[in-house]
Parts: C-alpha cells; structure tokens; sequence
C-alpha cells in the first residue's frame, strides 16, 4: 500500500487527487481521505481569484437607469392599486386579458422586447394594464448610439396622454410587432418629466 505523504499528493494533478479521494472515500480509508480534502483546499485557496469584469459604460448606464426606473414603479405602486387581482376584476370580459408585472423578478425595470431581439442598444421599462388600456415607462436607446442619445418613452391611450404623438413618431424603426399595444406616446430626455407624464396617464387608467 503507497504511503500517500503530503510531498507525493502535491506531485499529482487535480483530476488524480480527486480521483484518489474518491476511492479513499469508496473504501472508507479516512486518513488518506482527509488528506486528499486538504490538499485540494489547498489548492483551491492558491488558485487567484477571478476578478469581476468592470461594467462598460452602456451596462452600467443600464443598470442604474433600470433601478431608478423601477424605484418610480414603486412609488406608483404606493398610490394606486395595481394589483394582479384588480386588474383582472376590472379588466373581465375582454379577450386574452393578460396582466402585466410592473418589474421584472429581481426588482428591475423589465427587459423590452426590442432589446432582447438586439433591435436597439436599451429598451427597459415598466407597464401597467387594465382592461385595453396599457400604461408604459421606459428608456430607449437605439443600436450603435452614445449613451447620450437615450431618451424616456411613455406610452399609453391618447384618451389618457396629453399631447401624445402616434407610436411610430417616436419609435420610427419599430416594427407592429414591437410597438407597445397603445395608440400614442411622448418621448423625454429626462425620466422626472417622463415620470410625471406616466402618474397621470396611469391615474386616469386607475380612477
């Protein structure tokens, strides 16, 4: 039987260290068990530590705008019923009525459909709907453009928009696929003005 001292462990490659564990462990050899467990922990806490790639420009922009976004998701949420179960209630008898999440399963600003077909650089946001009506927030940079040119789309019914141009105004490049299920909508460069524009469209929707 070998003598597996700590000088012939440190001679053999991970894959055999581990493979000599498990026969240790199969043949309820303890002591050569346990020190092929610390040699491994050794080598484990020798190996450099992968650092974290530092966020570029355009996913930290991202990120923080999806926070904020989704922190005035919050805020609405505080003053109107936006729940699941009033939405249904107030939304029965029409067809394929499907409520929507304001954020997404982490507390973002959702993923948009455009930017997940890579149609454009950024497309997060938050929505609401009752009934027909859908009531959206969200930030839009298009594909290829500095993060200087995004800007804050709010869409929703003209009935409950003021001043609200046709979808495609705003959104020339998006297919009736990607447009969001409304009928106008306005665009800001700046998400408190963009923000104001929502809580009133989504507190007609709610009243």
């Amino acid at each position: 039987m070998v003598d597996w001292t700590e000088e012939k462990l440190a001679a053999l490659t991970d894959q055999q260290v581990k493979n000599l564990r498990e026969n240790a462990e199969r043949k309820g050899v303890a002591d050569l068990l346990e020190k092929c467990t610390a040699e491994l922990s050794r080598r484990n806490a020798l190996k450099p530590k992968r650092e974290a790639k530092p966020r570029s420009e355009l996913k930290e922009f991202e990120f923080q705008v999806s926070e904020q976004i989704a922190q005035i998701g919050k805020d609405v949420a505080g003053k109107y019923d936006l729940s699941e179960a009033t939405a249904k209630a107030r939304s029965e008898g029409v067809k394929g009525f499907k409520s929507h999440k304001l954020l997404d399963s982490k507390g973002f600003a959702k993923l948009g459909g455009m930017q997940r077909d890579g149609s454009v650089a950024i497309e997060r946001y938050i929505s609401y709907r009752r009934g027909n009506d859908t009531v959206y927030l969200g930030v839009f940079l298009p594909k290829g453009a500095d993060v200087e040119a995004h800007e804050f789309h709010v869409i929703a019914p003209s009935a409950v928009l003021e001043g609200g141009k046709p979808v495609a105004q705003i959104r020339p490049s998006a297919t009736e696929k990607q447009k969001q299920p409304a009928d106008s909508g306005l665009s800001f460069k700046d998400l408190p003005s963009a923000a104001t524009a929502f809580d009133k469209a989504l507190a007609k929707v709610t009243a």
